[in-house]
């Protein structure tokens, strides 16, 4: 199940677009292809009347949703959501969708010296973000008839928004992988030695890869190499590529029935022991329970 990316900004004008969404199906299916954007992405569902019985997947994590379900999920992170819907004129499914472009977010910071925690709360946004309560029914406030609202006017409710999100100190991340498209701005050889560092992970994970290996192809030294992934991945060099094999596995986990060691061995791991063990203490359960907690989701 390979995620596509979506463009939902192709106007070069827009720096951030909301809507807001209201589904009055009846008794249906419903599903969002697994995909991307190079844009954030905050949802917000709400859902008071249980119109939508669901599940987000984001990575390689599994959610129910319900009302007030908020979550932020960062450019480059798959995700998608499917369940039951069994919506009415009378009890339609509301959902809000804000999509943010990453420079307009980085001039805001450099406009109000106060937004400044915004910086940590994109970083963690490449797991995947899921806020507490008290912060989603806040956004939900500040977002109910936002589209009705004039430009100028829907611009201050998403700075606010953001500061609100920023400042939630009980939000959880989703994702034990992150994923990244890199956002580095006026750096131009950085990043694109991140992408090449990405593009090389993602065509060689499914073997041994050693940093000097990964050091030749981005022609550059190990210690600048190990520095590069501290600096711009906020993991270690063999962490980053645990996590990018485990989230790996996590897909093949839930897209396909490829047997529990025939998954280990196509994403990098020597043997299946130690495929189990790493797995486990990244997601806290085995392999076996992830794959069954995935098909129940989407039953």
């Amino acid at each position: 199940m390979k995620p596509y990316i979506e463009n939902v900004m192709d106007t070069p004008s827009n720096d951030w677009i909301v809507r807001e969404y209201h589904c009055r199906i009846k008794k249906e299916e419903f599903a969002c292809s697994w995909h991307y954007h190079t844009e954030y992405e905050l949802v917000l569902y709400q859902d008071p009347d249980n119109v939508f019985n669901g599940n987000y997947f984001a990575g390689d994590s599994v959610g129910s949703i319900g009302h007030n379900t908020l979550l932020l999920y960062g450019p480059g992170l798959p995700h998608m959501i499917t369940g039951q819907l069994n919506g009415s004129d009378e009890k339609p499914h509301h959902s809000v969708i804000v999509w943010l472009k990453h420079h307009w977010i980085e001039k805001l910071q450099a406009t109000i010296p106060e937004a400044r925690n915004i910086k940590r709360l994109l970083e963690d946004s490449a797991y995947g973000l899921k806020f507490s309560p008290a912060v989603s029914q806040q956004v939900s406030d500040l977002l109910t008839g936002v589209e009705n609202l004039n430009r100028a006017f829907q611009a201050v409710r998403v700075i606010e928004v953001l500061l609100l999100l920023a400042g939630d100190g009980q939000s959880e991340k989703l994702s034990a992988s992150p994923y990244r498209i890199s956002q580095l701005s006026g750096n131009r050889e950085a990043r694109q030695k991140v992408q090449l560092a990405t593009h090389y992970i993602e065509e060689n994970y499914a073997k041994a890869i050693r940093i000097s290996d990964l050091s030749k192809s981005l022609h550059m030294s190990e210690s600048s190499a190990y520095r590069l992934f501290e600096k711009h991945y906020g993991v270690s060099f063999s962490d980053h590529i645990k996590q990018f094999r485990i989230g790996k596995a996590c897909e093949l986990l839930a897209s396909t029935s490829l047997p529990i060691a025939l998954v280990a061995e196509n994403t990098g791991f020597q043997n299946l022991s130690n495929f189990n063990r790493q797995f486990k203490t990244v997601k806290e359960m085995t392999p076996t329970q992830f794959r069954n907690q995935f098909q129940q989701a989407i039953k």
